[in-house]
């Protein structure tokens, strides 16, 4: 799978370049973080990859030019209402589609509000999940920043009383040689 995320290399791969990509045997698919519906549209019609969102705020309008399904940040928070939104597209229910990713915008923005590793590991834990400790250089979420979190979740439908469990998890990571 070819990871086109501009945000994260500095560069997006070139839509060209995906198609000759895809003549390759070990390339099947491609993750799309571009925001780029036209080329996307484009790349899909001819290269034959599979197409994936790798940015969750265009996880339907990338359905709708012919993408499979997602690599989502916020699937580790909203997997059944993910899976409802695909599962009603595939079905021809656009408007039920639609209802579910109107929904879920809060916490599209929400976990982008800042990097989305931390705000899921975050996001878990409120949920009383363990997602596990941060990896220098990356820190926790100011309490701020997980009110912010929480209001964020509840306007998208999770419950606005969902705590911050404390453990040892939520110290400041260490390094291990």
């Amino acid at each position: 799978m070819l990871y086109d995320i501009p945000g994260r290399s500095g560069v997006p791969i070139n839509t060209e370049t995906i198609v000759r990509l895809a003549e390759h045997p070990r390339i099947v698919a491609n993750k799309d973080a571009k925001g780029d519906l036209g080329r996307a549209s484009w790349a899909i019609a001819h290269s034959g990859l599979a197409w994936y969102s790798g940015d969750d705020m265009l996880n339907l309008p990338l359905l709708s030019v012919g993408a499979v399904g997602f690599v989502s940040v916020v699937g580790h928070v909203v997997t059944p209402e993910l899976r409802a939104m695909v599962d009603a597209y595939v079905a021809g229910d656009v408007h039920k589609a639609l209802e579910i990713h109107q929904k879920l915008l809060p916490v599209f923005t929400g976990m982008f509000r800042t990097q989305g590793v931390m705000t899921t590991k975050a996001a878990l834990t409120l949920q009383g999940l363990p997602g596990g400790p941060l990896r220098p250089p990356m820190v926790e979420l100011t309490p701020e920043e997980t009110e912010q979190l929480k209001i964020d979740l509840a306007a998208g439908g999770y419950s606005s009383d969902i705590r911050l469990r404390t453990s040892a998890a939520r110290r400041a990571p260490t390094l291990h040689n």
